[in-house]
């Protein structure tokens, strides 16, 4: 309940700034009067509209600035948020056993970084229909055997996303990088 307020208020404030941004533009590039806000602000307006060239030209980009930001977060705000992939492990008259795209990362991850030579791997899942895609992206320490890490790390993140979800896996790609 409360994030919902916080969005509200979020888009309310936006809002606000992205008028208050667009009237200054208006009001600086002459083509409102200063009283367009019945009032409100026009000293405010005022000095925008009689600002000299240097201060004005100053005071529509900040305005410009202003409106694309607050356009962008209105964006973030109201577009729904990306909600994560969850695979579905196994079905029964007792319930749904299900887990997020996330933790098989990690899993992925933490099992790719046990090989000898592996510093850092970054792991991406897509679900296909012939089973799970993973792409890693993997820094090895410089003078590491690829010849031999490569097919260690495909069959060991195979085996273990196998063996502790029993997905399937169809394919593990890696992409090594050296790091010194």
């Amino acid at each position: 309940m409360i994030s919902i307020l916080n969005r509200i208020l979020a888009i309310l404030v936006t809002l606000a700034i992205l008028v208050g941004a667009v009237v200054t533009i208006g009001v600086a590039i002459q083509a409102w009067p200063t009283s367009i806000l019945l009032g409100w602000f026009e000293p405010q307006l005022q000095m925008a509209a009689e600002a000299p060239g240097a201060t004005r030209v100053a005071i529509i980009a900040i305005a410009a600035i202003a409106v694309v930001g607050m356009v962008a977060l209105l964006l973030t705000e109201i577009l729904p948020l990306r909600e994560s992939v969850v695979h579905t492990l196994s079905v029964t008259d007792k319930g749904i056993a299900t887990i997020e795209n996330d933790s098989l990362c990690l899993l992925s991850e933490r099992t790719a970084e046990t090989i000898h030579g592996v510093r850092d791997v970054r792991c991406y899942i897509r679900e296909r229909q012939d089973g799970l895609r993973i792409r890693c992206n993997a820094h090895v320490a410089l003078g590491s055997n690829l010849l031999e890490i490569n097919p260690d790390m495909k069959a060991k993140v195979r085996e273990s996303v196998q063996q502790l979800t029993g997905l399937t896996v169809a394919r593990v790609d890696v992409k090594f990088k050296y790091h010194p």
